[in-house]
């Protein structure tokens, strides 16, 4: 009996921790449509959403690819409550393209590719200065547009 009662729980709380998990990407999703969507403009969105749930003092990565003679944006859009977040754009190498840090802390930035080619786009959320035992965490998108001709 108590093995029946053991998977019931543990049944439960994978059910409980799914619908959290889904009722957060589902709030992501929502809030890069009301708050980040308008802010693509003018450029067209490439129709990804690259979207995460991220904390206090971590960081992600992106390989995205950008096609030759085409005008873009990388549009980096976070909740409030992470703070400051940066991003840089680097080619493949590693080499940085663009820092967000060396530009005064844009949210966006505007370019034109010559040749096909991936860049990486890191992203990072700043270690919280709270004094709370669990770190903020918060939607994070990477959006890319592009200039219709």
């Amino acid at each position: 009996m108590k093995q029946i009662h053991f998977s019931k729980t543990v049944t439960c709380a994978l059910i409980a921790m799914f619908s959290v998990t889904a009722a957060s990407a589902q709030q992501c999703k929502d809030y890069v449509k009301k708050k980040c969507m308008p802010k693509i403009s003018p450029f067209t969105q490439n129709g990804q959403m690259n979207t995460a749930t991220l904390a206090a003092g971590q960081n992600t990565d992106m390989n995205l690819t950008f096609y030759a003679g085409q005008d873009y944006r990388i549009l980096v859009c976070a909740e409030e409550i992470l703070g400051d977040v940066t991003f840089q754009v680097m080619d493949m190498s590693h080499k940085v393209v663009f820092d967000s840090k060396d530009n005064n802390f844009p949210d966006f930035w505007d370019f034109k590719v010559k040749n096909t080619q991936q860049f990486i786009v890191h992203v990072t959320v700043p270690v919280s200065s709270s004094s709370a035992s669990v770190p903020p965490s918060g939607c994070v998108s990477v959006m890319v547009g592009f200039k219709k001709d």
